[in-house]
This record gives structure tokens, C-alpha cells and sequence, in this order.
């Protein structure tokens, strides 16, 4: 009788997991917050979704829900003044938000994401440490500087070694989607090809793969992908409607010294190779207009300059991949891409070959 009954009770405990399962339950405590609404919103998407709103009470709240699947949400004010990131799924969430941040508790997506997370603040408690080392006198410069790459080296494969550990899951996914625009494309392609199929089929991994396939289109040989934009005088021009027998296409900002510096070098190549068929198409990622117009002013920009005005967030940049600033690509008579990433010499010599080659044709 008695192992009836036990066997039942585990039965039944079962059946409860079963059911928690089913759903979440965020409990959370805020310290210093003023009492009022707070808002637990999905980030997954194009536009943020709105899972649900509760009432702070004493800095105390708990939300409850069910989600399909994990997916990355935030905690926030209906003020939008500050927000908690985390993976939302169905499980127990413990929040604890205090003057030195937010500890969360619970969910195994987010226990994963904040194994993550820690190979970062390794990291980056490391280079901190350098950093004010740094400011010593007598300070090693070298010795600081090899201890800053051995740190990074070793961050990076601890990373490596938890998505391998990990190859499933949406937490590693969702890490790597993150860093899409800090990442090169090798270094983002063999990333993925770490993941499995379910963390490819998820949000995040679409992601990835969508960034993967835009980097293929960006390929020497491949039609660079057209658009159009605004000049300084509020004209209009597209980039596959400009005749030259060789266009380069430059990514720039005013409030780069490194973009700054390049312009000087492009006005010698373009007075040089102008008469040769060479068109310069600067595309700005500045986001104030006049700080742009001063700058192709004060630097001789005497090609052809746009700018949608909208910072890395253009989608001019966007179709281009463009993380890091200056970035280039050469674009033939038929808008073919024949070379990308050159500055100084490298690119000086590029276009001289090319255009040569050109005149033969």
C-alpha cells in the first residue's frame, strides 16, 4: 500500500512539473523604484510586443504567461526609463534589482546566457584592469597590451567552447545574433556552422543566417546591391544610374579622425584617376546634417557625397554590412563588385590596375 501511495505521489509530483512548465512566473523585486506600471516586452522581432503589465506594488511585481517558445524579452518602466534583459520561457524567474544591477535566477536558457555573459565580464574586468595599469608610471606598455590579447584569445575560446558544449540552444544563438555587427564574416560564418538545427530554426539563428546571406551578396563578382539616396543639395542620385568605368563606393562619418585622414588621400587619388573614368560615391553615416556638409566642405569632397541621415542604422549600411568605419567597395562599369576593404596603398594600386586593364579592353 505504501508504494501505491508513493508511486502515486511521484505521479503526481510529475504531473505538476508538467504543468509548471506550461508557464512562466517572473517574481521580482525593485529596489528605489517608484510604485507604478511595469511592462515585460518581447524583442525578438522588427517591432517589440507586449507580453503583458503589471503593477509595481512596494518594489514588488510577478508577471505569469505562457510562451510558445523561448524568446528574448525585457522588464521596463512604461517610461522606457531603463530596462532587465532576459530569456523569456516557461519556467521560474527569480528578479532581484538593486543598485548594482539586476540578478536574475531561473529558466535554463538564461542560466546559459549568463554563462555567457561572464566570459565577457571576465574580459572586460581584465582590460579595465590593464587600462589603469596603463596609467602607471613606468607602466610596461607591451607587457600590458600581451596581456589584453591573451585575455581576449582567452575569452574567445572559452565562448567557442560553450557553443560547442551548447549547439542547440536558443541562449547560443541568441549570443551570437548579438554580435553580428561586431563579428567579421569568417568569424561569424564559423560561429554558426557551429549550431545545431534547432538553434538555426529559431529567431536569432535566422538572423544569423539572414546576415551570412547578405554577406554572400556583398561577394567580389556579385552586382553590388543598388540604391538611392540624398546629396548635400537635397538632390537625389542612385548609385547603379552613375556612369564610370570604376566606382568607389566609400563609408564615412565626419567624427571618425581615421575617415577624416582617408579623405585626404582619396582627393589626390581621385584628382589623379578622374580623367581615367574613376567616380567616388561617399555614403555618410553621419546623423547631423550640417556636421556632414562641413565636412565635405573643409575636406575637398568634390565627388559625389550622399547620406540618408540615419547613422549605422541606414539601411544603406545595412545592405552593405557596414560595422566598422572607413569601409570600401570598388564597383565596375557594370556594377559588378571587383574588390572591397582596401585603404591607402592597397586600394591606390587596385584602382590603377583596374582602370588600366579597362583602357585595354
Amino acid at each position: 500500500m505504501r508504494k501505491i501511495l508513493f508511486l502515486i505521489g511521484l505521479a503526481m509530483l510529475s504531473a505538476f512539473a508538467c504543468r509548471a512548465q506550461d508557464s512562466y512566473r517572473i517574481s521580482g523585486k525593485v529596489s528605489g523604484m517608484t510604485d507604478g506600471p511595469l511592462l515585460l516586452i518581447a524583442n525578438e522581432r522588427e517591432k517589440p510586443d507586449t507580453l503583458g503589465s503589471v503593477t509595481v506594488k512596494n518594489g514588488v511585481f510577478v508577471f505569469t504567461g505562457k510562451v510558445n517558445a523561448p524568446v528574448a524579452a525585457y522588464l521596463a518602466p512604461s517610461d522606457g526609463n531603463g530596462m532587465i534583459p532576459l530569456i523569456l520561457e516557461n519556467a521560474n524567474f527569480m528578479v532581484n534589482v538593486s543598485g548594482r544591477g539586476a540578478m536574475i535566477q531561473g529558466g535554463k536558457q538564461q542560466e546559459l546566457l549568463t554563462r555567457f555573459t561572464r566570459i565577457s565580464q571576465a574580459f572586460l574586468a581584465e582590460q579595465a584592469k590593464v587600462a589603469a595599469e596603463a596609467q602607471q608610471p613606468g607602466a610596461n606598455v607591451q607587457a600590458l597590451q600581451d596581456r589584453v590579447n591573451k585575455a581576449y584569445e582567452a575569452s574567445v575560446n572559452a565562448t567557442i567552447e560553450l557553443i560547442k558544449a551548447n549547439p542547440d540552444e536558443y541562449a547560443t544563438a541568441h549570443v551570437i545574433a548579438l554580435g553580428i555587427s561586431g563579428e567579421t564574416e569568417e568569424g561569424l560564418r564559423s560561429k554558426y556552422d557551429l549550431l545545431g538545427e534547432a538553434a538555426r530554426a529559431t529567431v536569432p539563428g535566422k538572423r544569423i543566417a539572414a546576415a551570412l546571406e547578405q554577406y554572400e551578396k556583398l561577394a567580389v563578382g556579385e552586382v553590388a546591391p543598388n540604391f538611392t539616396t540624398e546629396k548635400p543639395d537635397g538632390n537625389t542620385f542612385s548609385l547603379h544610374d552613375l556612369s564610370a568605368k570604376l566606382k568607389l563606393v566609400y563609408f564615412w562619418v565626419s567624427t571618425n579622425p581615421l575617415c577624416r585622414q582617408d579623405n585626404t588621400d582619396l582627393v589626390k587619388l581621385y584628382l589623379q584617376y578622374r580623367p581615367q573614368g574613376l567616380e567616388i560615391v561617399s555614403i555618410s553615416l553621419d546623423e547631423n546634417r550640417g556636421d556632414w556638409r562641413n565636412a565635405i566642405g573643409q575636406d575637398g569632397m568634390v565627388w559625389t557625397n550622399g547620406s540618408d541621415l540615419q547613422g549605422f542604422a541606414s539601411p544603406i549600411a545595412r545592405l552593405y554590412m557596414v560595422h566598422d568605419l572607413p569601409a570600401t567597395f570598388l564597383v565596375d562599369a557594370e556594377n559588378r563588385i571587383v574588390a572591397k576593404g582596401l585603404r591607402g596603398d592597397a586600394l591606390r594600386d587596385t584602382v590603377a590596375k583596374l582602370l588600366k586593364k579597362s583602357k585595354r579592353k
